[in-house]
């Protein structure tokens, strides 16, 4: 080799050890900048150490750093690459999470009129500050609606004064999403350590709703029949299972009807459960979340906690209620609290200030729960649909023969895959989930994050997609439940699970 080629070769060399320098510490800036992200947004990272995190928040902030819900790192990747069914047929398809997306076209049509939007934006009212519980109108508005869909539902005529006689708007609080109003009362009606005592299975964020702020620790109630709800004797077996952990039980958070069960609890459930709670001097917050939405709206046996008391609610009994799943507007974040604890009232005035409802939607809000036309109709419209898609849902279940809850309300069915799990543990139902993800790229809400006792039930939330692409995953479904019996698990590989996208 001359040097005219030595020279040239040492150059290269140079070059490439330059570039490879480059592209070494291109890649550390990537990956610190990632760890950056990952704290700013809390995904948290494997190899993050203690250090790395104590430079960006506090303890505090680091016990918030694991999503709140096991599931929900699958549900964000999911949305970033969903079904179409004629652009993206093999998208993922997310049944995980209860929302309405059926119904949102027929709502949206009558917030876009033109004199609902003046109405948002004319008044000085909405500008300034005023009550952080609601604006007067509003508040009022929620007191009309409550009287008649919960309270009195068969009085349709009933006029605006005649249902202010009933609920009082004084009474009434608005919060930003129910959420926030079921931390808000953790926060007033309990102190940190308190066990809050709530029917199996259930919400899965309830335990996040009542921990993160007010300290609570959440404590299932496994009943008997939780088709039916908790009878005395099982809510016993909870507070004395509290009591076992130290913990004192404080408050009754039932959800009426069910999620995720889709079922309704007879009143004299409701009312038995609550006469235990007040025998132990506690309190019963009743979340109607799901109440407009029984399946069949005369013959469902659904009865509001409202008419059950004769609204007497005293001091200890709390309603809740939000626009989230009747009204398919989770992203508006609305929820109504009545209460006739004038004490707790004047607690979340103070605590609604970090979430209370923005004016313009209040004043959106008040028109459209006064419309009683609309609403009527809007309802009625809302239960076909949700109809419709239950039906086609399990349909498909019976054809492939897995069990389910029959509902009676809700947007979402309960059904147990328990016999075709590799193994009837809480391991099994995660590799479930994960086949069903990754083979199926289908995500539903798995029972252990609701705590269901059973390894293999699984929430299918059909309401969350159309009927086109829900029968896309049905098919899915289908497919893959047909492979796990056929080929066991011992025999399930890429060869064998090809077909179901």
């Amino acid at each position: 080799m001359n040097e005219k080629e030595r020279a040239s070769a040492t150059l290269s060399i140079a070059i490439f050890s330059a570039l490879g320098l480059a592209a070494i510490a291109i890649k550390k800036r990537e990956q610190q900048r990632r760890r950056r992200r990952d704290v700013r947004y809390g995904v948290g990272s494997d190899d993050m150490s203690l250090g790395i995190v104590n430079n960006y928040i506090s303890s505090r902030g680091q016990s918030l750093l694991t999503p709140t819900q096991p599931y929900i790192m699958d549900y964000l990747k999911c949305l970033q690459d969903q079904c179409d069914p004629h652009s993206n047929p093999q998208g993922y398809i997310p049944l995980c999470v209860a929302e309405n997306k059926l119904i949102i076209e027929h709502f949206s049509s009558r917030l876009m009129q033109v004199e609902t939007a003046y109405r948002a934006f004319s008044e000085s009212i909405v500008y300034c500050y005023n009550n952080s519980l609601g604006l007067p109108s509003t508040r009022e508005a929620v007191a009309y609606f409550l009287t008649k869909h919960f309270l009195f539902p068969e009085e349709r005529n009933l006029s605006f004064q005649e249902a202010l006689h009933w609920i009082r708007p004084e009474y009434v609080a608005l919060g930003s999403g129910a959420a926030s109003l079921v931390s808000h009362l953790a926060m007033s009606l309990a102190d940190e350590g308190d066990a809050v005592l709530i029917p199996a299975p259930y919400y899965a964020a309830f335990d996040a709703d009542v921990k993160i702020f007010a300290g609570c620790v959440t404590i299932p109630v496994h009943s008997t029949d939780p088709k039916i709800g908790p009878s005395p004797e099982d809510l016993e077996k909870a507070a004395a299972s509290a009591k076992a952990n130290g913990l004192r039980a404080r408050i009754l958070l039932i959800t009426n009807p069910n999620n995720p069960l889709g079922t309704i609890y007879p009143p004299n459930v409701i009312k038995s459960a609550i006469d235990w709670a007040r025998s132990r001097s506690m309190h019963t917050i009743v979340d109607e979340v799901y109440a407009l939405g029984c399946h069949e709206e005369l013959e469902s046996g659904f009865e509001s906690v409202l008419r059950i008391l004769k609204n007497d609610l005293a001091n200890d009994v709390h309603h809740l209620w939000a626009l989230s799943k009747d009204f398919g507007a989770s992203g508006f974040r609305i929820g109504t609290l009545y209460t006739q604890n004038t004490h707790l009232l004047s607690s979340l005035a103070n605590l609604n200030i970090f979430s209370s409802v923005s004016h313009p939607m209040q004043m959106i809000l008040s028109e459209i729960l006064t419309d009683d036309n609309f609403i009527y109709h809007f309802l009625d419209s809302a239960r076909e649909k949700i109809r419709y898609s239950y039906y086609f849902c399990t349909k498909r279940l019976d054809e492939m023969v897995i069990p389910y809850v029959k509902a009676k309300a809700g947007i979402f069915v309960y059904a147990d895959f328990s016999a075709l799990l590799p193994s009837p543990t809480a391991e099994g139902e995660a590799q479930f989930a994960s086949l069903l993800l990754d083979a199926a790229h289908l995500i539903m809400t798995p029972g252990q994050s609701q705590k269901d006792l059973k390894p293999g039930m699984f929430r299918i939330c059909y309401c969350f997609v159309s009927l086109d692409v829900l029968e896309i995953a049905m098919n899915r479904l289908d497919r893959l439940v047909g492979k796990i019996r056929r080929w066991h698990w011992d025999n399930l590989n890429r060869d064998s699970l090809t077909d179901i996208l």
